[in-house]
């Protein structure tokens, strides 16, 4: 699927919702990743979008497994403990089947009518997006891997590392790999060249920052990761490079969606709608590395440049997230059994 920016336009997008001030005392909780994540949602979100509108921000830290199993646990409740829950592309639409979330349109979100077509649902506000690659430290690598399957050659064997929290990405990209799709997480030819690289000594870690820190120490030379992560990290002094794979990239993105027992859901649409303004958008491309998921925050100048993908354009799929999507339990238990053997 080919990344699209042409202009999507509706007269929703005119809608006063997001200069309407809040009462006074108004509060959301917003359940996020910790890091540098949580610091540019208040640096670019809560405090400059949000305060202004008389609404206080409370960040609720931690890692996508417990916020779902969270939503999970809270869904007979008349309130849930969080207002606002980030999450990534495949775990939204998980929890979508599952009947958790709010509906939501262009009269609640107007800004929703700006996000690219090919990242649209029903229920998601999609918030940032960027490309999976190979990483590789140039420094320690003259000749990187050029294909998931080279990750397994002996060369590497224990240096190679991936997060331990993004496994089915790295199963999407055994899948692209093996059936040219990222689809096909359970397929035996995906899960064997997983097996493989985890039989060569693969390192897992606990975050994504960690796997910086890994590259930075010599700890590892070669992983997986996306290209937002690139840029932020070689702006931070770290030697690393990226190299598209030749089977393709898969397409990684993430944002927010608002449970069908929030507590607060007209301030929770309101958070949506501030974090795809474009101030907010070119915030997280410039500190972060990761690309709008809007028409109308264009990168222009410098970092335009350095945002720019190569030309020609390397072939990157977006999964198909209803199917995905219910295959993320399996895919989590596999992972702990064969892979992370706990």
């Amino acid at each position: 699927m080919t990344v699209s920016r042409r202009a999507v336009l509706g007269a929703a997008a005119a809608l006063p919702l997001a200069a309407r001030r809040a009462s006074a005392a108004e509060q959301i909780v917003v359940a996020t990743w910790g890091g540098d994540y949580a610091n540019l949602l208040r640096a670019n979100v809560d405090e400059p979008l949000m305060a202004p509108q008389g609404i206080t921000v409370v960040q609720d830290l931690g890692d996508e497994d417990p916020r779902v199993a969270k939503l999970y646990a809270q869904r007979r409740l008349p309130r849930g403990a969080a207002d606002v829950v980030c999450l990534q592309g495949v775990r939204a639409h998980e929890m979508d089947a599952a009947g958790l979330l709010e509906p939501l349109d262009a009269t609640k979100v107007p800004n929703l009518a700006h996000v690219l077509p090919n990242l649209r649902t029903t229920f998601y506000g999609p918030h940032i997006w960027s490309p999976q690659v190979i990483i590789y430290n140039p420094d320690r690598v003259k000749e990187p891997p050029r294909t998931f399957a080279d990750l397994a050659d002996p060369k590497w064997k224990g240096r190679v590392g991936v997060g331990d929290i993004n496994y089915m990405y790295v199963l999407m990209a055994a899948s692209l790999a093996t059936a040219g799709n990222p689809n096909g997480v359970e397929a035996e030819a995906a899960r064997d060249q997983v097996l493989r690289l985890n039989s060569n000594g693969l390192r897992l870690y606990p975050s994504t920052d960690s796997i910086g820190a890994g590259i930075k120490s010599g700890e590892i030379d070669v992983g997986l990761m996306w290209l937002a992560r690139v840029l932020m990290w070689q702006n931070a002094g770290i030697p690393v490079a990226a190299q598209f794979p030749t089977e393709g990239s898969v397409l990684y993105f993430s944002g927010m969606v608002v449970p069908k027992n929030a507590a607060n859901k007209p301030a929770a649409y309101r958070y949506l709608n501030a974090m795809m303004e474009p101030s907010a958008q070119r915030g997280f491309a410039d500190r972060m590395g990761y690309l709008p998921t809007v028409d109308n925050s264009p990168l222009e100048g410098a970092l335009g440049q350095r945002m720019a993908l190569p030309d020609p354009a390397p072939r990157m799929m977006l999964p198909d997230y209803a199917i995905t999507g219910k295959l993320q339990g399996p895919a989590s238990e596999w992972w702990k059994k064969n892979v992370q053997r706990t």
